[in-house]
């Protein structure tokens, strides 16, 4: 879910590719040959730094000129239970301290209605970004039904957020968040994100090939396309093992940047030079005040946004922490890549579900972690990439993620190369991509859709449920404000990775951890 605002013009054009060095310390410059840019002529993505505690501006109460049209609730039709749950187990999505809590108490409830308010400047800038970008197509009263649904909103957070409420009967965050979505749809307004989201899955295409040849740099797993088994860093065991444990982390460091990288490239950018990765202000400044030299700090082009990505990287390497991550089991996921399995089949796992969470550079963190756990366990595994059916904030839905494999894994007419392994697993069906059927900026596995559910019960037949299997859950929305301890409801073996950054203090304050700690987390269905 989104809890860094940032306000970035429409989607930057050109399929620039920036080629960097294989390492993310390491950054010399690049030649590319188009550059990227936010926004247009004149007009770049802009952000400037503000406090955190300020004021929310309250929306003024508006009637819209047309009906939008009808909505009465999201076809959940043919959802239900993840088929990985064990049902005897009583599976809820609650995360300690998150929707429990909030169903008991109304004080909890008003913290993280405080949260849900502090967003709403961040979407009123994105709306508008999103009128302009739809342009003919659209309506000409957005902008008034997106200030109705302020309202709208407000008015139900202030319910909510009332005293007198029994034990157990408050609204819980995922009730908070799912409303949200459908009072957005009941005023005509389906993806109020979709500007930022086309420029952040932008900028990820630019990066994707730069992370993906150093990632082969490391450990190449070229093998799954043409059957040999030799490894470019040598043929004994001991340096193969070597280099795909620095792989993995590799992998891993690209997920965990990409979280904090989906801030906003932009905001990226500057708060990266600061030294502090802090909210971008919600107010966007006048480009006319803006001397050439300001301007200029807020244009990318492919070098700066690999250079800069480089850099949010070395904000979560784990060599930088001391004694690792915050929540770190490392150690653990790189024994299972590296290793043979019991039965002497290829290491990691052999069906794999990837739970997407934001637009931009962190879905390309899945698709760059689909394609390592892909070739590091041979041509049995199958990984789905999994990604929400409807639009909720800036997460990623499944369309938008039908586009980003297409565009990274296809070769362009102006002479760009795809990714000949991503493109050969794809077509081999060894990475897929999937409707979650959610709505929802959190995730609830009782209402699985349709189509996900069918994909497992099939790989199931082949691969029955334990250890061959992982599940991820990628960034806060879907791995800590739900499912922060899936193990005990999924079927014995089965394994959960919950892979995230803390970007809110409300979650840090719950886990006992600070802001920008992260979260790499292995766990074994049936454990407590």
């Amino acid at each position: 879910c989104l809890s860094t605002r940032v306000i970035t013009n429409r989607a930057i054009g050109g399929g620039a590719m920036a080629m960097w060095a294989s390492s993310a310390t390491s950054m010399p410059r690049v030649a590319t040959r188009v550059r990227a840019r936010i926004g247009g002529a004149g007009s770049t993505g802009r952000v400037v730094l503000r406090p955190r505690r300020r004021a929310v501006p309250r929306a003024a109460p508006v009637t819209t000129s047309t009906t939008p049209p009808p909505f009465v609730d999201f076809d959940t039709t043919g959802c239900g239970p993840f088929p990985l749950l064990d049902p005897t187990r009583g599976y809820t999505h609650v995360s300690p301290g998150v929707c429990d809590t909030c169903a008991d108490s109304a004080e909890a409830r008003r913290a993280w209605v405080e949260l849900l308010l502090g967003q709403l400047p961040s979407h009123r800038a994105n709306a508008e970004r999103t009128a302009k970008f739809l342009g003919d197509e659209c309506p000409p009263d957005y902008t008034e039904r997106y200030r109705a649904w302020e309202g709208d909103y407000e008015e139900y957070l202030a319910e909510v957020s009332k005293d007198g409420v029994p034990k157990g009967a408050g609204a819980t965050l995922l009730d908070m968040v799912d409303e949200k979505e459908r009072l957005l749809r009941r005023r005509g307004l389906d993806d109020m994100f979709a500007g930022l989201k086309a420029a952040e899955n932008a900028i990820a295409s630019v990066l994707f090939h730069s992370v993906a040849s150093e990632i082969d740099g490391i450990w190449s797993p070229a093998r799954t396309i043409d059957g040999d088994t030799r490894d470019r860093k040598g043929d004994r065991k001991g340096d193969d093992a070597t280099a795909k444990a620095a792989m993995i982390r590799a992998v891993i460091e690209c997920c965990l940047a990409g979280n904090l990288f989906d801030a906003g490239a932009a905001a990226a950018v500057q708060g990266v030079q600061v030294g502090d990765f802090c909210e971008p202000c919600v107010v966007e400044p006048d480009s006319r005040t803006m001397s050439e030299e300001e301007a200029g700090r807020y244009r990318l082009d492919a070098d700066q946004l690999a250079e800069v990505f480089a850099r949010a990287r070395r904000r979560v390497s784990r060599e930088e922490c001391p004694g690792g991550w915050r929540f770190d089991s490392f150690s653990d996921v790189v024994s299972r890549c590296r290793d043979l399995n019991a039965e002497n089949r290829a290491a990691g796992w052999r069906r794999v579900v990837v739970f997407c969470d934001n637009a931009g550079a962190d879905v390309m963190g899945m698709v760059v972690l689909a394609r390592a756990l892909a070739a590091v366990g041979g041509e049995d595994t199958k990984v789905a990439l999994v990604a929400n059916t409807h639009a909720a904030l800036n997460d990623v839905t499944h369309a938008e993620l039908l586009g980003f494999l297409s565009t990274v894994s296809s070769s362009g007419g102006d002479g760009d190369a795809g990714d000949p392994i991503l493109a050969a697993q794809m077509e081999r069906g060894r990475v897929i991509a999937v409707p979650s059927g959610q709505f929802s900026t959190l995730l609830d596995l009782n209402r699985a859709g349709a189509e996900l559910n069918a994909w497992v019960e099939e790989e199931l037949r082949s691969v029955p449920a334990g250890e061959d299997w992982l599940v991820v859950f990628d960034g806060m929305g879907r791995g800590l404000e739900s499912n922060w301890n899936p193990a005990p409801y999924l079927k014995d073996g089965v394994n959960a990775l919950n892979l995230a950054m803390v970007k809110s203090e409300i979650n840090a304050k719950r886990l006992g951890a600070e802001v920008y700690d992260c979260v790499v987390k292995l766990s074994v269905g049936g454990s407590k």
